[in-house]
């Protein structure tokens, strides 16, 4: 099989996965606008409250199968490819918050999509066939290394936030950049382990791959991770607009994944200078285009007060 084959293959899958990914998140906050308030501390009430929602359940089936599908791209083609198309689709949550959620977008944020189009159009000039390839080794000593205290860290930034009082004192004013960190983390461990997962796939195939997956320490901590993440997700989701918490924990938990994820699987940039450069600026771009605007958006929610977990929309009026 041709070297291209697998590339177009694994841009193709990721562009896909990406789409239903951001398209689930909306789904799931218009889900959230009309459930009774959750939270990460009452597991019980929380995971009996969003499987009582048949919307909720939609939005969480087109995530899961964003997110397999993701799994399946990072078996194809290298994290730096994957990851900056993956929180590209920020650009489908942006359209649909302004359509479906009333978050409304000012004429600037329609620059910043228009940069990240820029940036995308960089990464696919940088693509390279012979270094492109996905990474098929991880160690799970290095993955727990890295885990661990991200974990830790994150749990903390979470619980910080849930401490502060939206616009009062310092840490209200940056309550929901926290929540972002926070949730962006734990989907970066994740992130982590769904690539070890994608690298055993890589090696056995899929079929072949079942057990060892199923034998493997990276399948349960996938499921452990993205679990918490969920819970912690789902809270900051309720309680903050869409359009600033996703892209900002797509941002943080894609650069934690290519950083890290790289160095543990061993992946590497294209041999031409020009297509590193490239690949660089592309990734760069997207991700400072999406930390900027949602850093705006946090900005703007500063000191407003947030609306009861009923309101469907958390319109931002006259801007």
């Amino acid at each position: 099989m041709s070297h291209h084959a697998p590339l177009a293959a694994g841009v193709s899958v990721s562009v896909v996965s990406a789409v239903l990914y951001n398209v689930g998140f909306v789904v799931e906050k218009r889900a959230l606008g009309a459930l009774p308030e959750v939270h990460a501390r009452r597991v019980g009430h929380l995971v009996r409250s969003l499987c009582s929602s048949p919307l909720w359940l939609t939005g969480f089936l087109l995530l899961l199968a964003g997110l397999g599908l993701q799994v399946l791209a990072l078996s194809l083609i290298s994290i730096s490819v994957v990851q900056p198309i993956f929180v590209s689709g920020i650009v489908i949550l942006l359209v649909l918050s302004h359509v479906s959620l009333g978050e409304r977008l000012r004429r600037n944020e329609w620059v910043v999509v228009s940069l990240i189009g820029l940036s995308l159009l960089a990464i696919s000039l940088s693509l390279d066939a012979g270094s492109d390839r996905a990474g098929s080794h991880g160690d799970f000593a290095l993955l727990a290394a890295a885990a661990v205290p991200t974990v830790a860290f994150a749990l903390w930034l979470f619980f910080s936030a849930d401490r502060a009082q939206a616009g009062v004192g310092w840490l209200g004013h940056i309550r929901t950049p926290l929540y972002g960190v926070a949730a962006g983390l734990l989907y970066g461990v994740a992130a982590l382990a769904a690539k070890a997962v994608s690298a055993q796939i890589e090696r056995d195939g899929l079929v072949h791959a079942i057990p060892h997956i199923v034998g493997s320490p990276f399948v349960y901590a996938l499921g452990v991770t993205s679990a918490a993440g969920l819970l912690l997700f789902q809270t900051a989701l309720q309680r903050c607009p869409a359009s600033v918490i996703v892209p900002m924990s797509n941002v943080i938990s894609s650069t934690y994944v290519v950083i890290v994820g790289s160095a543990i699987f061993g992946e590497h940039l294209p041999t031409a200078g020009w297509k590193v450069a490239l690949r660089l600026i592309g990734f760069v771009g997207v991700l400072a285009s999406v930390a900027l605007w949602a850093g705006a958006r946090a900005g703007d929610e500063a000191g407003a007060p947030l609306p009861g977990p009923r309101a469907v929309v958390e319109g931002r009026g006259a801007e």
